[in-house]
């Protein structure tokens, strides 16, 4: 428990350090919130809470993604992640996730919002494949 907490620790220290000139802040439908690192950069960071839980049951996941070239109205972006319940009391590992996400810009004199569509298959260790989607919406802090 102690070494889960410490990792949760260390990657919200690593994504602010990261994060000194735009981060993001994303509510996808009413099933999860996130906090991102720069998406203009080709490498970013993602750490989502999914907040439609018990406290015991809440789980946690932080994804790293590769960002294509923006277009005009969409950019898309691919990652890896690892979806944890770092309050249970046994295995804290619930999924190894791949997600693609694509990011739509509806008003192109404000790209601070951005609507989100996220695809995602979910390894569960020992169990099975899951196929996750979530919508939702991004606002961008700084230039």
């Amino acid at each position: 428990m102690q070494h889960i907490k410490k990792l949760i620790i260390l990657l919200l220290a690593l994504l602010s350090i990261k994060a000194n000139a735009q981060m993001g802040v994303s509510s996808y439908s009413i099933y999860a919130l996130g906090i991102n690192t720069n998406q203009n950069k080709r490498i970013s960071g993602e750490l989502k809470t999914f907040t439609n839980r018990d406290m015991e049951e809440l789980l946690m996941e932080a994804d790293i993604f590769y960002n294509f070239k923006a277009r005009n109205y969409h950019r898309f972006s691919i990652g890896v992640g690892i979806n944890l319940g770092p309050f249970r009391g046994f295995d804290h590992i619930q999924a190894l996730t791949v997600p693609f996400v694509l990011e739509i810009y509806p008003l192109q004199e404000f790209k601070k919002i951005s609507l989100l569509l996220e695809l995602s298959p979910e390894f569960i260790p020992e169990e099975s494949l899951n196929l996750r989607y979530l919508w939702g919406i991004r606002y961008t802090f700084g230039e």
